[in-house]
């Protein structure tokens, strides 16, 4: 299901829903271990993207964007399942997550720009983008999750260091002369807020004209080190020219276009049932801010409805024979929302049939072999019998029972099955298959005697084995030493412990971590360094190209979230066990 696992969704979501206590208690208890862990998380990944941000690596625009998808996925599927009237935890939580995963990607790029072109109206974009991240920072330190009576909060201080640092690096740039302005977003929806920065020759005041297709709005801003920013949302639709004013000076001039608010349906991607059952298709229409919309005509297959006040829609479909087919959802869209469409699959199926079989599995030439079997639902349809392959009889069941009899006339191995080939309201069904030997009449003498020589040969060996135990003594002179268990004895007859190899963890993350703390115990390396980082300082250890190959495939299965193929894992092993081996050798 797109890129983040069904299950992580149905856990947070479900997971998060309080816990009714088997005993008598006034209330259910609620529990959101899983939720604080998953967004705990969640947080370490914006730090590691500010990091790569200031080491000015362009991963971290990349971690960024997969942050903000997988966020972006639960957000829709958490309107899917409080349409089905689950109110979730993760319902409350992910609205700051999302926004500051955002504004994470917009950081993210500046820095990244800023590192290569530093200029005014960049710097100024970065303390804009830092302030509103900080705020919602705040936000995210208030929640308060629970783990039955304990109070679980987000820790968020590594996330802050970072963004100080940011702001830091952003705050030296001296002042320069030019009057420069820009946006954070060029293209925003209707409603979106946008941040408006800019770098000006001087601390005077600074008014930010905004000009649309008939009115025109005045923000006045004040500079500070000769930087500005301010705030503004789009509450028209059309095309914007801004600019700002200082004095008799005049900035560049940025056009911002603003769209219509992307919409959605909230609905299942199929339904099914049996033929001559009524599927209802049902859901609901809302727009990006998850605003229902309520009154708005949409066309569902061939049938046109109206949206209740809640966004809500519904139509039946039946059918009397198997089927599948596909219908769209369309909204054309309004004056203010943008259209959308989706595709749901529609499924009759017949009704499903079971055949199971029994008999023996050995049968001797010549003689008879039973079989029985059952099928349900109890139908008096004709039912086939195959024996290596070949239709062997055709018989009805009785009851939902049936049975017959084969008398093989060679010897081998044969596959037998019972087969039921469906009509227009039960479905095909074939029964598993028995393998049955059918052995030659056999003499049963050299048998016997077979028996009675490996019983003789048993009770030799046994006694041989006890001789020798009994006539094993130590040479007179000399005292006999047996090795403790776990070392071997040296030709001088010392011992020395048996070497054993160095067990990786089979989870990427854990042997990643185990390995930071060997290369901090050997080479005083800190946790605190990212993964390139540390690569950067270890680039003449002889290990080196192990270290590399670990950190890439580090990066892939856990920042990325691809699966390792099997050479992969291998490749990740080996490079693993020789960097422990020489960390700890």
């Amino acid at each position: 299901m797109r890129r983040v696992s069904v299950l992580i969704i149905l856990l947070l979501i479900i997971g998060s829903l309080p816990v009714t206590s088997g005993k008598a208690v006034p209330e259910p208890t609620q529990r959101d271990v899983f939720l604080y862990e998953y967004f705990s998380q969640v947080l370490a990944r914006f730090d590691y993207s500010l990091r790569y941000a200031l080491a000015n690596e362009s991963y971290s625009v990349k971690l960024a964007n997969l942050t903000l998808n997988e966020l972006e996925l639960i957000r829709d599927e958490s309107l899917y399942y409080q349409e089905k009237g689950i109110n979730a935890t993760v319902m409350r939580v992910i609205p700051p997550f999302y926004d500051f995963a955002s504004q994470l990607v917009l950081l993210t790029q500046l820095t990244l720009q800023f590192q290569r072109n530093p200029t005014p109206a960049l710097a100024s974009g970065i303390l804009s983008t830092v302030d509103s991240m900080e705020r919602t920072l705040g936000v995210i330190e208030t929640m308060k999750l629970r783990n039955g009576t304990k109070v679980l909060t987000f820790n968020t201080a590594k996330v802050r260091t970072h963004l100080e640092a940011i702001r830091k690096m952003a705050s030296k740039l001296p002042p320069q002369e030019g009057f420069v302005i820009g946006v954070s977003e060029d293209n925003p929806i209707l409603n979106q807020t946008v941040t408006i920065f800019g770098s000006c020759p001087g601390n005077g005041s600074v008014t930010v004209v905004i000009e649309g297709e008939g009115s025109t709005s005045l923000l006045l801003v004040k500079p500070e080190n000769g930087l500005f920013s301010t705030a503004y949302r789009f509450d028209e639709l059309g095309t914007y020219g801004i600019y700002a004013v200082q004095g008799n000076e005049t900035s560049n001039r940025v056009m911002v276009n603003v769209r219509k608010i992307p919409t959605a349906f909230i609905v299942d991607d199929s339904y099914s049932a049996f033929l001559n059952q009524t599927v209802l298709v049902s859901g609901r229409l809302v727009d990006f801010y998850g605003n229902p919309l309520g009154g708005r005509e949409i066309v569902i297959g061939n049938s046109t409805l109206v949206t209740d006040p809640n966004g809500g829609f519904s139509k039946r479909y039946f059918s009397s024979r198997a089927a599948s087919f596909k219908i769209t959802l369309r909204f054309p869209g309004d004056d203010v929302h943008a259209g959308t469409t989706k595709t749901v699959k529609i499924t009759f199926s017949r009704y499903p049939v079971s055949i199971t079989l029994n008999g023996p599995t050995e049968v001797i030439l010549g003689k008879t072999a039973m079989f029985t079997g059952t099928m349900e639902p109890s139908l008096a349809l004709p039912v086939t019998i195959y024996v290596a392959g070949k239709k062997y009889l055709t018989l009805t069941p009785e009851n939902g029972t049936f049975s017959f009899e084969l008398k093989p006339n060679e010897t081998g191995e044969f596959k037998i099955y019972a087969a039921f080939d469906g009509n227009e309201r039960y479905g095909k069904a074939t029964s598993n298959v028995l393998a049955l030997r059918v052995l030659p009449p056999e003499n049963m003498t050299p048998r016997y005697v077979a028996i009675a020589v490996l019983a003789v040969l048993m009770i030799i060996g046994i006694v041989i084995i006890e001789r020798r135990k009994g006539g094993r003594k130590v040479p007179a002179g000399r005292k006999g030493t047996i090795p403790a268990e776990g070392t071997h004895t040296g030709g001088t007859g010392e011992t020395s412990p048996i070497s054993s190899s160095i067990e990786v963890p089979e989870d990427v993350g854990e042997a990643y971590t185990l390995l930071r703390e060997r290369l901090r115990d050997a080479f005083g390396i800190s946790e605190s360094m990212t993964p390139r980082e540390v690569l950067r300082v270890l680039r003449d250890w002889g290990l080196y190209p192990h270290l590399e190959r670990v950190t890439l495939l580090h990066e892939k299965a856990v920042y990325g979230e691809m699966h390792l193929d099997p050479g992969e894992k291998a490749e990740f092993k080996a490079a693993m066990e020789a960097l422990l081996g020489g960390v700890t050798a």
